[in-house]
């Protein structure tokens, strides 16, 4: 089996666990994904930003355009989703309250890793790929960039120079998500950190908060 085929298999194992435990634990998180991408939709994000989205993203594009609703992002979803045209704001359920936007998204993002804290290079294809809000100031991206470091996760901010290596790929982040929510635990980073915010719900919806002191007062910890 190729190494891009594992990876494929790997982030879509992940993402399953992750999808099972939502639609047991947070019933409106799950309700509000979105159907997989359409292929022609990731070749075109591909060819418009001249690079090769790595198998872990692009297996888990094939399962869902996205971890919430379009218009969590401000896109109005195409009539065949069967969604209704507003979201719930659920989209951001990963950890750090990241949210993946639909593959057409993308190139509204392809700015911030590039830009931040380095000079420009032609040769490096840096794809932001999950973001803290609609803005894309702060999030998640990954290398794009053919040789060693292909497929490598990393984070950006807006005022800082993108770090890479925090996963070292899509898979392992997702599988790293998943272990987490199953033992109700923080995420933890390549190095050993571990994040304090923990798994929660806000109105049967996925929310990662530090049990201390909640931002939301209606978050509650999973138990």
């Amino acid at each position: 089996m190729s190494a891009d085929r594992q990876q494929g298999q790997a982030a879509a194992g992940a993402w399953a666990r992750i999808e099972a435990w939502l639609q047991h634990n947070a019933p409106r998180s799950y309700g509000m994904l979105a159907l997989p991408a359409a292929e022609a939709d990731i070749r075109a994000v591909e060819q418009e930003l001249d690079l090769v989205i790595p198998p872990g993203l692009r297996a888990f594009y094939r399962l869902r355009n996205g971890t919430g609703h379009p218009a969590d992002f401000g896109w109005t979803p195409e009539p065949e989703t069967g969604l209704p045209l507003q979201g719930q704001g659920t989209a951001w359920l990963l950890p750090m309250k990241h949210a993946i936007p639909p593959v057409q998204h993308l190139p509204n993002w392809d700015e911030g890793p590039h830009t931040i804290g380095m000079p420009t290079d032609p040769a490096m294809r840096y794809l932001a790929f999950a973001a803290t809000d609609r803005s894309g100031l702060y999030g998640l991206f990954t290398d794009c960039t053919p040789g060693p470091g292909y497929g490598r996760i990393g984070t950006f901010e807006e005022a800082g120079i993108p770090e890479l290596g925090v996963w070292p790929s899509f898979a392992d982040y997702l599988i790293e998500v998943a272990d987490a929510l199953y033992e109700n635990r923080g995420v933890e980073y390549v190095g050993g950190r571990q994040d304090t915010a923990v798994p929660g719900l806000v109105d049967q919806a996925l929310v990662w908060e530090g049990p201390v002191y909640p931002l939301d007062p209606d978050w509650e910890r999973f138990a």
